[in-house]
């Protein structure tokens, strides 16, 4: 049903350079940290132009698509919401096919259907949309890591509308896109990002926008 839905038509191989690291039980079923490395993937040189996860058992399946452009590598970390125990799978698009990958995460569940902070925490207000980060550097690559704070409410819940960020952006000093993340209120509230990006010797600026039509921005420098 996924392929379908995510993939269409195009060639599909399971790929076990596609690694998807979790912990083997989610402890907090509303903040569970994922990392995909396709790095292997990429060493034959030839492109990779998206990467989609999603979670096969949650309401709302799909986590991301990460479209690397010119400056993205296929590396990134995030925290999710599991509803139940649940496989999660990554593909990754390379020339015409999808290279699949995946692990499965034993939970409680329930992270999906409980109120976020917006319910449990009254001063969330005081620091919403605050956007923080760091840039941390090697010769080979430069990791971003991007911390926004968003209640992500995914309108699951009774009374709560659907309040969530939808998009990150990463544009290099000249104001050129050169990398676009597209998340779902599957992606825990507060959504941190770990982005590994070629290097940029004037760094990058980082801009998000919520589906009420916020937009929040950072630059990070070397």
């Amino acid at each position: 049903m996924y392929r379908e839905r995510f993939l269409g038509d195009a060639p599909v191989v399971f790929d076990e350079r596609v690694i998807v690291s979790a912990p083997s039980f989610a402890e907090d079923s509303g903040q569970v940290p994922i990392e995909l490395d396709a790095r292997g993937l990429a060493a034959n040189g030839e492109p990779i132009t998206d990467i989609i996860a999603w979670v096969d058992l949650n309401p709302i399946p799909r986590l991301f698509h990460y479209s690397p452009m010119s400056h993205g590598l296929a590396k990134l970390s995030l925290n999710i919401r599991l509803e139940q125990a649940s496989a999660v799978r990554v593909a990754v698009k390379q020339g015409d096919t999808w290279h699949v990958g995946g692990t499965y995460i034993e939970a409680e569940g329930g992270g999906c259907t409980t109120p976020g902070i917006a319910g449990a925490d009254n001063d969330w207000e005081n620091t919403f949309g605050e956007l923080q980060g760091r840039l941390f550097a090697t010769e080979s690559e430069q990791r971003l890591r991007v911390r926004l704070s968003h209640p992500m409410d995914s309108g699951l819940i009774p009374s709560l509308p659907a309040f969530y960020v939808q998009s990150f952006e990463l544009l290099d000093q000249q104001g050129q896109k050169v990398a676009a993340l597209d998340i779902e209120a599957s992606v825990s509230a507060n959504p941190t990002l770990g982005l590994h990006m070629r290097p940029s010797a004037e760094g990058y600026v980082i801009g998000a926008r919520d589906n009420n039509g916020n937009r929040f921005s950072i630059g990070l420098q070397p």
